[in-house]
C-alpha cells in the first residue's frame, strides 16, 4: 500500500471506485436528496468565474468525455429523461465530492510519507480530476432546473383544447 501512495495518479483511480461505490450506498440515505441538491455558489456566475467552461471544453475536446455517458440528451426531450439525466449528474456530483475527500485524507497521509512534492501532486490531481468535475456538476444543474420547472408547469397545465373542454363548451 506505501507504495501505491507514493502514486498519486493510482490513487486518483482509487478515489474514483469509492466515489461510485460510496454513491451507491448514499443513495439508500435520506440525506443523500439533501447532498444531491446543495450548490457550494448561490451565484451561477461564480462557477464560471472559476473556470468551470474552461474545463468544460477541456473535458469535450479528450477522451475523458466518454467517462459518463448516462448525461446525454437524447433527440427525444422529455420531462422523464430531464430527470434522468438530471439524477445521473447529481449521482456523478456526489461521487466527486465523495473521492475528493478520500484524495484529500490520502494526502494528508502521503504529504506526511513523501512530502510536499508528492503532497502537492494529490492536490493538483484532487483539484482537477474531483473538485473541477463537482464543480461542473453543479452548474449543468443549476442550469437543468429550469428547464426542467419549464417541462413539469406545462405538464401541470391544463388544456385548453383537450376533447372534455370543447364538449362542455357546447352545452347550452
Amino acid at each position: 500500500m506505501r507504495l501505491f501512495l507514493s502514486n498519486p495518479i493510482a490513487m486518483m483511480f482509487l478515489s474514483f471506485l469509492a466515489g461510485v461505490i460510496a454513491d451507491s450506498l448514499l443513495r439508500r440515505t435520506a440525506a443523500y436528496d439533501w447532498l444531491s441538491s446543495r450548490y457550494l455558489f448561490t451565484n451561477a456566475k461564480a462557477y464560471e468565474s472559476l473556470g468551470v467552461l474552461w474545463f468544460r471544453r477541456f473535458l469535450l475536446a479528450t477522451p475523458l468525455r466518454l467517462f459518463n455517458p448516462n448525461i446525454r440528451f437524447t433527440k427525444k426531450t422529455d420531462l422523464e429523461s430531464l430527470k434522468k439525466v438530471r439524477e445521473h449528474i447529481a449521482s456523478a456530483e456526489v461521487g466527486h465530492w465523495v473521492g475528493m475527500v478520500v484524495m484529500l485524507g490520502l494526502m494528508l497521509v502521503a504529504w506526511w510519507l513523501y512530502g510536499a512534492k508528492v503532497g502537492v501532486g494529490y492536490l493538483v490531481l484532487n483539484i482537477l480530476g474531483n473538485l473541477y468535475p463537482c464543480l461542473l456538476q453543479q452548474y449543468n444543474k443549476r442550469r437543468l432546473e429550469p428547464v426542467i420547472a419549464a417541462f413539469e408547469k406545462r405538464e401541470a397545465s391544463p388544456r385548453a383544447t383537450s376533447p372534455a373542454v370543447q364538449s362542455d363548451s357546447t352545452v347550452n
